[in-house]
């Protein structure tokens, strides 16, 4: 097996393990909560995109090195509890816009990331969450450790090949998730409790970011040995 097609296998894989704990609820909820059917795709593609770029700006270059880590946590998690703080308070949003003395046309343009058709609310999401984005996946860490070295655009090709696999699951997870909520009652109401349930989670998604508990939940459930997918690839980096 090449590296390029195990590098797409622990993308694939990577939605397993417990390192995309703060994406999986994230992508879904967003999925299942919009009317849009291209939700699943838009948010997928951003993460994707988003995961992509600052792979190789933040762990594979020191473009960024002046500015601190703490900056991007506080940056995606602070989009996730605005969008959560929003969805959950509506009319907390119209208020903020009218105090700003907007015009309505200017108001439509500004707010229109939250509206449910819109596509400028996934996009923000999805990429908010690949500067924070996290793997235990060795195939990765591979990559980044010894093929970027010796060969950039090698490792632009692998790292590509990981995050289309781990995109792709992620892509049909939340499909085959907002197809069946979609035939649900408890979406019908745009105000319902299951939305709000969903806004509850981002927030607490967004405050886990910010205070760095993600990380400590992510190497706490590794350290208990549960799911750990990496054993998978370790066996197939070990063959290769």
């Amino acid at each position: 097996m090449t590296l390029l097609l195990l590098s797409f296998l622990a993308g694939a894989l990577t939605v397993l393990a417990p390192c995309v704990l703060p994406i999986l609820p994230v992508v879904i909820g967003r999925s299942v909560t919009q009317g849009s059917r291209n939700t699943p795709l838009i948010i997928t593609l951003s993460l994707g995109i988003s995961v992509f770029i600052f792979t190789l700006v933040l762990k594979a270059s020191t473009a960024l090195i002046f500015i601190p880590q703490d900056f991007w946590k506080y940056l995606s998690g602070g989009i996730l509890i605005a969008f959560g703080i929003f969805t959950l308070f509506e009319i907390l949003w119209v208020r903020i816009v009218g105090a700003l003395h907007l015009r309505e046309k200017a108001n439509a343009q500004f707010s229109v990331g939250f509206k449910k058709k819109s596509i400028w609310g996934d996009v923000l999401m999805g990429g908010a969450l690949g500067p924070v984005f996290s793997t235990c996946s060795p195939t990765y860490f591979v990559i980044l450790a010894t093929v970027l070295p010796e060969s950039y655009t090698k490792g632009v090709v692998y790292i590509l090949a990981y995050v289309l696999g781990l995109s792709l699951v992620l892509f049909g997870i939340a499909t085959l998730g907002q197809r069946f909520m979609s035939r649900l009652e408890i979406l019908a109401n745009p105000r319902g409790w299951f939305k709000r349930i969903i806004a509850v989670l981002f927030i607490l998604i967004g405050v886990a970011i910010v205070m760095g508990y993600d990380k400590k939940i992510e190497t706490g459930i590794l350290d208990a040995g549960f799911f750990d997918i990496t054993k998978v690839e370790q066996k197939l980096l070990q063959k290769n």
